[in-house]
Parts: C-alpha cells; sequence; structure tokens
C-alpha cells in the first residue's frame, strides 16, 4: 500500500510539473524520472537492506542532491530550497550510516525515505504557485538575473 501511494503521488508530480510547470519545475521532475530509474535498477541488483551503508542509493540520492541545488541556486522560486533540504536528509543519512554502522536500520531507513513524500509535495506547490503567477502575472521568470 505505501509503495502504491508513493508511486501514485510520484507520476502526480512529475506530469502535474512536466504539463503545468516552467522549467526549474520540469527539471526537477527530470531528475525524479533519472532517480527512480536508477533506484529500479539498483533493486535488480541489492536488497533493500539497511545494516550497512546503501552504496548505489547514496550515489542516486547525491547525484539528485547536486542537481537540486544547482537548480536552486538559480531558480526565481522558494520551493528549490525546500527541495535541496529535504534531499540533505537522506544525504545525510547515508554519511551517517558510513561512519556509524550502529545507527539502528530503521533510523537509517527512515532517512532514506521519509523526505520523499514531502518532497514531491514541494514540487507540486512550486508548479501550482508558478500557475497562480503566470495567471496574475502573465510571466513567470524562471532565473534569477544578476
Amino acid at each position: 500500500m505505501r509503495i502504491a501511494l508513493y508511486l501514485s503521488l510520484l507520476v502526480a508530480a512529475i506530469l502535474y510539473a512536466l504539463f503545468r510547470g516552467g522549467t526549474p519545475e520540469r527539471i526537477h521532475a527530470g531528475i525524479l524520472v533519472g532517480a527512480s530509474i536508477s533506484d529500479t535498477v539498483v533493486h535488480m541488483f541489492t536488497p533493500a537492506e539497511y545494516m550497512v551503508m546503501d552504496p548505489g542509493h547514496a550515489i542516486i540520492d547525491s547525484a539528485a542532491w547536486v542537481g537540486f541545488f544547482a537548480v536552486a541556486l538559480r531558480a526565481n522560486r522558494f520551493w528549490p530550497l525546500w527541495v535541496v533540504s529535504l534531499q540533505t536528509i537522506a544525504v545525510v543519512g547515508h554519511i551517517a550510516k558510513l561512519l556509524d554502522v550502529s545507527i539502528a536500520p530503521l533510523a537509517y531507513a527512515i532517512m532514506q525515505a521519509a523526505s520523499s513524500y514531502p518532497l514531491l509535495i514541494a514540487l507540486m506547490i512550486g508548479t501550482y504557485c508558478h500557475q497562480k503567477r503566470l495567471k496574475a502575472n502573465g510571466i513567470d521568470p524562471p532565473w534569477r538575473s544578476f
């Protein structure tokens, strides 16, 4: 049930961002597609264990963090900062597990997965706000000008 809920929310957020979002929303959707495909590939080769640091997911989460961070630096939006903060939880979880394998497996699992739901909700809120700005102003510049 939890997986079906997550996948439904993931598909809804990605489609909403791709079809109704601006460039930052679409880039985030693309990062999520790449991370989801990579996650599926990782699970083909390694089981979901939380006893030791999971290098496959650490790489996926770190790459997603870099992408989210790059967008947040340039985007003319507030919500990418939320996404970077949420993704940081997953990355820090991997670092903590690497440094101290005695961390409870459940705590490590929660640090990896718990931020996924709010991350998708943030993307949907960002897409909704983009639509509101378009309706109100007729334009919503995607990037900051320096």
